[in-house]
Parts: C-alpha cells; sequence; structure tokens
C-alpha cells in the first residue's frame, strides 16, 4: 500500500499540511476529498515531485521512495493526472506521447501506432493521433492527459480531478479505465468535488481541512452530510438557493431564439430566457450545448435564425458589440480567458471596465478603485486577495473573479459555461447564492453544464441537447436525475 507518514509542507508561517499520515491500499479506489485551499493540491505536488516536504515521509509497500524531483517520484513509480490539463496544445495527440520517456525517440508513425491502444481504451477511437491536440474538445484533452498515464507503468495513480471537464459519456469511460487499474493492483488516488462519485467509484474516503487529516472511513459507510461536516467543519444546509418568489418578472423576455441555427449544429434551437430567470442547457461533450451560450457571446458563426435582445434584433459580431449590448460571457476555461492568472486580482475584476473609467486611454485610477472595490464587495471577495496574483486563490475564489469583472459593466445578461467546475463544495453554495441573488435583481443567467445535480438544483429550466441538436426544453422540476441522463444520452425520456 502506499502510506504518507507525518507529512508537512510549510511556507514560512503559513503550513499547508500538518503532520498529515493515512494508507491508501491496492486494488483500492480512495478519494481525496477538501475544500480549495484545504492542502490536496500541496500534497498532490509532493508526490509529484514538485514540491519537497518540510517534514514526513512516502512509503510504498513499506519501502521508502523518492519523490523531491519529478524525476524521482517518476522511477518511484508516482504518476499524476494534474488538475490543469499539461497536453502541449500545438503538439499532436502522438507527438504528446512521445514525451513519455517510455517510448523515447519514435518516428511519428510508430508513435502514433503506440498510443493508439491506450485512446482506445478510453473511448477516443475516432480521435486521430496526428491530429493537434489544441484542436480537441476541453474533455477529449483530459482523456488524452489520462491516456498518458495509461501508458506510464506507474504503481501509485494520483488523478486530480480527472472528470471536472467532462459529460457523463466520458466520466463512465473514465470510470471503466479506473476500476481497471485498480483490478490491475494498482494504488489509486481519486481527487474529486464530484460527491456523488465517492459511489460510483471508490471505495475509500480520506477528507481534508485546513492541512490536516479530518476524517477517513469506508465510502459504504459513510453519509453524504458525514462527508460535508468534514470538509467545511459545518453543516451545509442549502447548496442551491431557492426561487424568490415572483423572482420572474412578466416583462418582455431578455433573450429570445428563434430557430438559431449556429453552423456546429443540426438543427436550430428554440429558447426564451425572462429576466430574473435561471436558464440551464446541458448534454455530453460534443453534443452542441454550449452553442447557444456561444452564439449569444457572438463566439459562434450562426447559419440561420435570429435572436432578440430586450425586444431588439441581436448580433453580436465581436467582444465590444456584445459588451455594448449588456451581455458578459463566461467560457468554461477560465485559466484561459476567465482572468490573468498571473496579476493581481484587482486588474482582472476591472479589465471590462477600463475604456469607461478614463478619457484617451488613460484610465482614471480613483473612480477604477471605485467600482473594483464595489464589485469584490459584492462577490464578497476578501479585501486581502484583492492585490494577490488570482492563482494564489483557491478555485472558489478564481470563480469569483472570473464571473465577478463582467458586474463592473452592469450586465443584462450573464452567459456561464461551467461555472462551478473544480470548485468544491462550499465554494460552490457561495458561487449559486451569488449568481442567484443577482438573478433576484433582475439579472438573466444562461449557464451551461454537464454536471446534472447542478442543472437539476440550480436551473429553473434546461435546454437539452443530443447528437448536435436541441431536442427539448423542460422545467428542471419535472426531471430526475435518471430522467435527465435519459434524455441526455439517447435524445428522448426512453432509454
Amino acid at each position: 500500500m502506499l502510506e504518507i507518514r507525518d507529512l508537512s509542507k510549510s511556507y514560512g508561517a503559513v503550513a499547508a499540511l500538518s503532520s498529515v499520515s493515512f494508507s491508501a491500499e491496492r486494488g483500492m479506489v480512495t478519494a481525496l476529498l477538501g475544500e480549495n485551499g484545504a492542502g490536496k493540491s500541496t500534497l498532490v505536488k509532493i508526490l509529484s515531485g514538485l514540491v519537497v516536504p518540510t517534514n514526513g515521509g512516502i512509503f510504498l509497500d513499506g519501502r521508502p521512495i523518492d519523490t523531491t524531483t519529478p524525476d524521482r517520484a517518476k522511477k518511484s513509480g508516482v504518476a499524476v493526472v494534474q488538475q490543469e490539463i499539461s497536453v502541449l496544445p500545438n503538439l499532436t495527440v502522438a507527438e504528446n506521447f512521445m514525451l513519455s520517456a517510455r517510448f523515447g525517440l519514435l518516428r511519428r508513425a510508430k508513435a502514433a501506432a503506440e498510443c493508439r491502444g491506450y485512446l482506445d481504451r478510453l473511448g477516443l477511437n475516432n480521435v486521430d493521433a496526428n491530429r493537434p491536440t489544441g484542436s480537441l474538445t476541453v474533455g477529449e484533452r483530459q482523456l488524452v492527459e489520462i491516456a498518458r498515464l495509461l501508458a506510464q507503468d506507474a504503481q501509485v495513480l494520483v488523478l486530480d480531478e480527472p472528470t471536472a471537464a467532462l459529460g457523463d459519456r466520458d466520466i463512465a469511460l473514465v470510470h471503466q479505465a479506473v476500476r481497471r487499474l485498480a483490478a490491475e493492483g494498482k494504488v489509486v488516488l481519486y481527487i474529486t468535488h464530484r460527491l456523488n462519485e465517492l459511489d460510483e467509484i471508490c471505495e475509500h474516503g480520506i477528507v481534508l481541512r485546513n492541512g490536516r487529516l479530518a476524517d477517513s472511513f469506508a465510502t459504504s459507510e459513510a453519509s453524504i452530510g458525514r462527508v460535508i461536516h468534514a470538509m467545511i467543519g459545518r453543516e451545509l444546509d442549502e447548496l442551491y438557493p431557492p426561487v424568490a418568489e415572483n423572482a420572474i418578472s412578466s416583462a418582455e423576455s431578455s433573450l429570445v431564439l428563434s430557430g438559431l441555427q449556429p453552423s456546429a449544429l443540426h438543427g436550430p434551437i428554440d429558447l426564451e430566457i425572462r429576466p430574473g430567470e435561471i436558464v440551464a442547457t446541458s448534454g455530453q461533450i460534443g453534443s452542441g450545448f454550449v452553442e447557444p451560450l456561444r452564439a449569444a457571446a457572438g463566439m459562434a458563426t450562426v447559419a440561420s435564425g435570429d435572436m432578440r435582445l430586450f425586444g431588439k434584433p441581436y448580433a453580436p459580431r465581436n467582444h465590444f458589440e456584445r459588451c455594448a449590448a449588456g451581455v458578459a460571457y463566461c467560457s468554461e476555461d477560465r485559466q484561459l480567458d476567465g482572468f490573468f492568472p498571473d496579476r493581481p486580482v484587482w486588474e482582472s475584476l476591472s479589465a471590462p471596465a477600463l475604456a469607461a473609467s478614463g478619457l484617451w486611454g488613460v484610465a482614471n485610477a480613483k473612480r477604477l478603485r471605485r467600482g473594483i472595490d464595489r464589485v469584490a464587495d459584492r462577490m464578497t471577495i476578501s479585501p486581502n486577495y484583492r492585490g494577490r496574483a488570482v492563482r494564489a486563490l483557491s478555485g472558489g475564489n478564481a470563480q469569483k473573479v472570473s464571473i465577478g469583472k463582467w458586474l463592473s459593466s452592469d450586465p443584462r445578461l450573464l452567459l456561464v459555461e461551467e461555472p462551478t467546475r473544480g470548485v468544491d463544495v462550499g465554494a460552490r453554495a457561495e458561487v449559486y447564492r451569488l449568481i442567484r441573488d443577482l438573478a433576484d435583481q433582475g439579472l438573466s443567467v444562461l449557464f451551461a453544464s454537464t454536471d446534472l445535480d447542478e442543472v437539476l438544483g440550480f436551473g429553473e429550466r434546461v435546454a437539452i441537447f443530443h447528437n448536435r441538436r436541441h431536442v427539448t426544453t423542460l422545467p428542471t422540476a419535472s426531471l430526475t436525475r435518471d430522467g435527465l441522463a435519459t434524455w441526455i444520452t439517447h435524445g428522448s425520456q426512453h432509454g
């Protein structure tokens, strides 16, 4: 088994990990849980050789292993899929596989043949190994990342939120691969914020809180309440905030899509959103469920049909026209375009308001600061965080920055892809509450999500997509999780 003994890591006076000890057995999938900032990322970095612990040791089958550098960790039998996808987008799938030392120097054709079997094991049968990785969807890139891990003969496999960006079909493929690896006698550490995965794939659970071990349990014996209490130190009474009475006004629709057919879809979309309403779109990755948001954001080519925004024709051709119309758009990849990761929080929060904060290209610092503080207060971003680099924030606070920056432009319609991807359960509740508060004030919200629990709990209606077609729009109150899954996977209510 893998044993972590009294592992600690301090950065000056800050203790990221404090005397953490636990074990994970071969042939078993062990969940590693905790809020963002609980110490999970530090532990993963230690296992992968990116960070050297202050104290403690790591043992495999009773023998100490060396993880002081990435190369030594790899030679010790540890393989890690990091939370942020690391495949190089400018290289082909096969070339990304060639970066693995196991393959050594190979010609492209031989590399493509070598990696074919690993791709097929994860259901990527239709992905050409000579295709640039950057042209794949986020879900497909994550599966390529995991496939590269399969190519290493590792004994300890650390999967850091491997399904965060995936739809149900791809999640099932990942789960199958993980079960196969465990059955081969590997040690599997599985980090996830999707608590339903505890029952679906994990046999044992470890919870970290504030850098310490908070709980250890067999998943068959632990309730969700116990897990959440161990993670956040309190009961989570209401994950999804209720809709305020009369929150949806009888005013004219904010956004109307009439026979709209983005080029990426095989059929038209008819969808209407009213002020104060939160509407979801959902489907499997590649089903086209993000296309309504991208069309409304001016990010997709439209073949036919039209859009109306607050009763007026609306066809944004670029980012500037979208912002001028009062539409805010947050893509699924917040690391790419949600903020400036290495710059202070206030710079990301102020970016959309720069043009309006001064004259002749010179920003008015005082006016800008007042606007930033107003937005940060509204998003409950602590004053202590506003001067820090966004990269140093937890996933929940980083998502607040990604969404909050648009509030400085006072939008009337908010478009959000995967609003809580990679966000822990405590921070999710806060993000949901913030967006619900905005909706209660009259903001219209259209979000795209592959998280079925999120769709049913947070959305009031859901537009369902299958095989690049909009098949139906239903009230979420009329659906069960199994019912929604059937619609998404089969394009109808019958499996």
